[in-house]
C-alpha cells in the first residue's frame, strides 16, 4: 500500500536527520540545510501573544526563532484573532485585510531582523480596512491562500511562493479524529493543496493548561531538526503532510525522544448539545472517560512522553492495498 510505504520511508529519513547535522549544497542522500529557505509560518491561535499564558500565538514567535536561527528567512501571517477548531474552512468573506499585530512580545521582536524579509509579522482579517481591535478573523486555511498568492508576492517578491510552510505552534495537542477539527492542520492542507511542502506542529500533551515556553521550545527543535530529512521535502508529492505533537517538558528536560505514529482513531472526547429548556441546545465537550488508546498512534506516544511524528493524506480518496 502506498501510503504504507510513505511511512516506512519518512521514518527512515527521520532517523537520518536525527543523526547528521545540516550541512550546505545537499546531495538527496544529504541532510537539508535551512540556510537562506524561504518559509511561511501560519497558526490558528492568532499572532498577539498577548495573553500571560501564551495560548494566543506564543508558539509561533519561538518557532520563529528556532528557524532564523537555523538560517532560514522567516515571514509570520497568521489570523488576526484566534481560529481554533476551524479545519479548512473558509471565512466567506469577499475581502481581507493585514496589519501587524498590536504588539510582538519585546524579547522576540529582534528575530529575523537581518534576514532578507526582514521578519515580517501580519495579521489577517475580513474587511477593507487594516485590521484593528475587534476586526473579525479570516480562517487558518484563508490566511495561507492570502499569503501565497497575495501578501508574499507583493510585500517580500517571493512570486514563486516559499520553500515550506509550517503550521505553528498550536497551544494543545493536535492528534486522532480530533485533527479532522483543527485550523492547525486546516492550514497545513491548505498549502500541501498548493504543492507546498507542510509541516503541521501542536504543544502540549492535552489541551489544558497551554504549554509553557520551554514546551513551545522543545516543540520547534523538533521541527528543525525534521528539516534536515530530504524526505520531508518531498512528501507533497504524495499530498502528505507532516504532523508533529510534542508532549509536556519540564525545564532542563533536554530534546524528547521521537516515536514514529499513525494517525489515532479513538477519540479523547465528543463534542454534544444538550437540551437547555427553553428549545435550544447547549453545547459541551465530553472528555471519554479512560479512553483505551491504540498502540502505535499519535496520543499514546504523547502519552507516554514522546513527540510524536506522523504523516497525514490530505487526498482523501480511498485506494485498497
Amino acid at each position: 500500500m502506498r501510503f504504507k510505504a510513505v511511512r516506512v520511508a519518512v521514518a527512515a529519513a527521520v532517523a537520518l536527520s536525527l543523526a547528521v547535522p545540516a550541512q550546505a549544497d545537499p546531495r538527496p542522500d544529504q541532510p537539508v540545510s535551512l540556510g537562506g529557505k524561504k518559509v511561511l509560518l501560519v497558526n490558528d491561535d492568532s499572532v498577539q501573544a498577548a495573553k500571560p499564558d501564551g495560548s494566543d500565538g506564543r508558539g509561533i514567535y519561538v518557532l520563529r526563532r528556532a528557524l532564523c536561527r537555523a538560517g532560514a528567512d522567516v515571514a509570520i501571517v497568521g489570523p488576526w484573532a484566534s481560529q481554533g477548531a476551524k479545519s479548512r474552512s473558509t471565512a466567506g468573506s469577499p475581502t481581507a485585510a493585514v496589519a501587524p499585530p498590536l504588539a510582538v512580545p519585546a524579547e522576540f521582536a529582534g528575530d529575523c531582523a537581518n534576514a532578507p524579509g526582514h521578519g515580517l509579522v501580519l495579521g489577517a482579517c475580513q474587511g477593507s480596512v487594516p485590521c484593528g481591535p475587534g476586526s473579525p478573523s479570516i480562517t487558518p486555511a484563508d490566511v495561507v491562500e492570502l499569503a501565497l498568492t497575495g501578501v508574499l508576492p507583493q510585500r517580500l517578491g517571493w512570486t514563486a511562493g516559499p520553500d515550506l510552510v509550517v503550521s505553528g505552534v498550536n497551544a494543545g495537542p493536535n492528534t486522532d479524529v480530533s485533527i479532522n477539527l483543527s485550523g492547525t492542520v486546516g492550514a497545513a492542507t491548505a498549502a500541501v493543496e498548493r504543492g507546498v511542502p507542510t509541516v503541521a506542529v501542536s504543544a502540549g500533551t492535552r489541551v489544558a493548561p497551554p504549554p509553557s515556553t520551554e514546551t513551545y521550545t522543545a516543540a520547534a527543535d523538533v521541527v528543525v531538526r525534521l528539516l534536515g530529512s530530504p524526505r520531508v521535502w518531498t512528501l507533497v508529492r504524495d499530498m502528505v503532510l507532516m504532523n508533529v505533537n510534542q508532549p509536556d517538558v519540564t525545564p532542563g528536560a533536554g530534546p524528547s525522544p521521537l516515536r514514529w505514529t499513525s494517525v489515532g482513531r479513538v477519540a479523547q472526547g465528543w463534542v454534544t448539545y444538550g437540551p437547555a429548556g427553553d428549545g435550544t441546545y447547549q453545547l459541551s465537550y465530553d472528555p471519554v472517560p479512560d479512553p483505551k488508546l491504540e498502540e502505535g498512534s499519535d496520543t499514546k506516544a504523547l502519552f507516554d512522553g514522546y513527540a510524536s511524528v506522523s504523516a497525514v493524506a490530505v487526498n482523501r480518496g480511498y485506494t485498497r492495498g
